[in-house]
């Protein structure tokens, strides 16, 4: 009978198969209520505290108006065009960059204008050639 009590010595090892069952039952949750968390965040951002003003008679700034989802106004010379096409945008800010190397480009929308659109806006002006933007901080 003594051997038979060496074969039973204790084994102290970590079983696996209930840690294992935990995380899986943990997995499911996480995968079942991912989707029906909202996948936008609220950003309210805060007041421009240190800005540069923009006011130069014999330089007037090119103003892209971001209105709304595929909406966007222009103010060229203080002549307003609404509701202009990108290419039409992306054509008139090359031509008025060809006449003042020098000209000022601003990007402005209302709050609730998706942050996707000016997006695109910047995207319209990057791809006439302008490599400066600013973005205004208040309305037109």
């Amino acid at each position: 009978m003594a051997r038979n009590s060496r074969k039973r010595e204790l084994k102290y090892e970590i079983n696996i198969v209930p840690l294992l069952d935990v995380l899986l039952v943990l997995l499911l949750i996480f995968m079942a209520t991912a989707p029906i968390i909202s996948q936008s965040v609220e950003v309210d951002l805060p007041d421009a505290t240190d800005t540069q003003t923009v006011s130069s008679n014999d330089n007037p700034p090119v103003i892209l108006e971001v209105a709304g989802v595929d909406q966007y106004n222009l103010l060229v010379d203080g002549e307003r065009m609404e509701l202009l096409p990108p290419e039409q945008i992306s054509a008139v800010a090359k031509e008025q960059l060809e006449k003042n190397p020098k000209t000022i480009f601003l990007i402005g929308g209302a709050k609730e204008v998706p942050y996707d659109e000016v997006i695109k806006a910047l995207n319209m002006l990057h791809s006439a050639g302008i490599k400066s933007v600013g973005l205004m901080t208040q309305p037109i």
